[in-house]
Formats: structure tokens, C-alpha cells, sequence
């Protein structure tokens, strides 16, 4: 019963009259087919005075007004805010929950939804885009920045596509488009966060850095492998050189401990050179030449 109490409850009375009376018409000339007309609800916009829209027969709008991302009540336009002109494109107002009459057949007025409506390009000269009353983002390291003009898309599926490549970009100007507000040398970075959840936001890697970093820990580990074997070889000879009859193992081991002062010095240079390659790509350091965490960029 409740299923079809929200049925009853999407259509204007001209509507239902036409799936009810005139099945054979519907299905003649609101087939759906190659672009035809199909009967579904087209909710009526709650709409204001400083607002106009642009509507089309298949839930469809274009508003162009005040900010407001909800109700009247919301935005900065719901008080005597001045710059705050927002464009907002949605298809599927209110989503599955589309509707133009009550349970009781009266004509119902329609608010925008950042939860409900299907698909939405929100476009905003002064708005507070992260907070809950907008699309309730979670802060990231970039944070929550409010008075800021902002776009916002939302979908089920949202591709951004570029034949010739994509730049995000961030920071390209010394001030702001919502006031004209100085940020000088304010640099933002860009927050990759999966789920809406920054707990385990951490930066991204640069990669070239990295590669280098491997390649210098490679080395150290090559030099300290050949210490390791040094020191094997030295022991196995020392032990043969108690029971071979032939005194090769001997004359090897006078050998080997000339090279032992040697050996004993780059065993104390590796201990520095890890020590240094440590450094060099620390996140304590500021002069780290390797620092592969990216300062700006941050994923999750």
C-alpha cells in the first residue's frame, strides 16, 4: 500500500487521468520511444522573486538567482547578503522522490535538495560549499573554506574528460572571487578523499624523488652487503687457517687483515651515510633534498 500511495502521489490529476482513461493514446504518443514524451512527474519549483528558471517537460532546470542550495531559509541569499548570485543546473529534482501532488491530489511546491536531487552543477559567487547546510564535506587538509565563490558537481557518476589531458590547478591568483580578499602566497593543495572520510589523509608521492631516495638506499645496501660478506669470509678463513695443513688459508688471512682497518672505516661511514640518507628525506627536515611527500597534495 505504500508503494502505491507514493505512486498516486507523483502525478497532477491530468496526468493520471490519461494513464487510467486512455491507455491506447499513452502508449501511441507517450511511449518514451526515440525521444518521444513519456508521463513521469515534473515537480514545480518552489519558486522566488529574485530567482528565474529555465524548465524543461522531463525534470529538468536551470535556476538563476541568490544562493540557496536548499529552501529559501538557505544560502547566503536567504538573508540581506549582496554578491551572491548562484546558477544551478539539476536534473532530477528531488531524484526518485520526484513528485507534483500530495497523498490528497494538491499541487506541491519543490525545494532543491544537495541529498535528493540526481544530478546537480552547483554554481555559487559566495557560498560556504563544505559545510552540511551546503554538501557537508569532510575538511581534508585544504579545510572548510566559507565566503568563497564555489562549484560543486554531484552524481552518481561524475567523469571529468579531457581528449588532451586534465589540470587541477590550484592558487593561480592573489585574490579571491567572492570578495576580492588578498591571499598572496596562500597556496592550497588538492585533497583526494575517498568515502568523505580525511581520517587517514596523507600526502601524495612525488615520484621522481622517491626513485632517487631507492636509488641511493640501494647503493648503501650493496656497500653494507659486501661488508657482511667481508666479515663472513674473514671468520671461515680464520677458522681455516687452524686446520690446513697447506698454509694457503694462512696466507689469505694476513691478506684479509691488512684490508681489516679499511673495512672497519666504511663500516663507520655507512652508519653516517644512513644517517645522512635519513635526513635527506625526513619530513623534520626543511632542507630534506628528497623529500617525496608532496607539501600540498594530499589522498587518502
Amino acid at each position: 500500500m505504500l508503494g502505491k500511495s507514493i505512486t498516486e502521489a507523483l502525478l497532477a490529476n491530468n496526468k493520471k487521468s490519461l494513464e487510467n482513461d486512455s491507455p491506447k493514446l499513452q502508449g501511441q504518443e507517450y511511449s518514451g520511444y526515440f525521444q518521444s514524451d513519456i508521463i513521469g512527474p515534473n515537480p514545480s519549483y518552489n519558486l522566488k522573486e529574485s530567482e528565474n528558471i529555465i524548465q524543461g517537460k522531463h525534470n529538468t532546470i536551470i535556476i538563476m538567482g541568490r544562493d540557496r542550495p536548499g529552501s529559501e531559509f538557505s544560502g547566503k541569499g536567504s538573508s540581506a547578503n549582496t554578491n551572491v548570485g548562484c546558477i544551478d543546473i539539476i536534473a532530477g529534482l528531488s531524484g526518485i522522490m520526484a513528485r507534483e501532488v500530495d497523498n490528497q491530489g494538491e499541487k506541491v511546491l519543490t525545494n532543491k535538495s544537495t541529498e535528493l536531487d540526481s544530478a546537480r552543477i552547483y554554481i555559487s559567487q559566495r557560498a560556504d560549499i563544505d559545510s552540511p547546510e551546503y554538501f557537508n564535506l569532510a575538511p581534508g587538509k585544504v579545510g572548510n573554506l566559507t565566503n568563497r565563490s564555489a562549484i560543486a558537481i554531484k552524481a552518481d557518476s561524475v567523469r571529468v574528460i579531457g581528449r588532451e589531458g586534465i589540470k587541477l590547478v590550484t592558487s593561480t591568483d592573489s585574490y579571491n572571487g567572492a570578495a576580492g580578499m588578498f591571499i598572496g602566497d596562500n597556496i592550497q593543495g588538492i585533497d583526494l578523499i575517498a568515502g568523505n572520510n580525511d581520517a587517514d589523509l596523507q600526502p601524495m608521492v612525488k615520484g621522481d624523488d622517491l626513485a632517487e631516495l631507492l636509488d641511493n638506499m640501494l647503493e648503501l645496501i650493496v656497500d653494507l652487503h659486501g661488508s657482511a660478506a667481508f666479515t663472513l669470509e674473514l671468520l671461515a678463513t680464520l677458522a681455516a687457517a687452524f686446520v690446513d695443513p697447506t698454509g694457503v688459508s694462512a696466507t689469505k688471512l694476513a691478506s684479509m687483515v691488512k684490508r681489516l682497518p679499511t673495512e672497519v672505516v666504511n663500516l663507520s661511514l655507512q652508519e653516517w651515510n644512513f644517517t645522512f640518507h635519513q635526513l635527506n628525506y625526513s619530513n623534520k627536515n626543511p632542507f630534506a633534498k628528497y623529500n617525496f611527500r608532496s607539501k600540498y597534495n594530499n589522498v587518502n
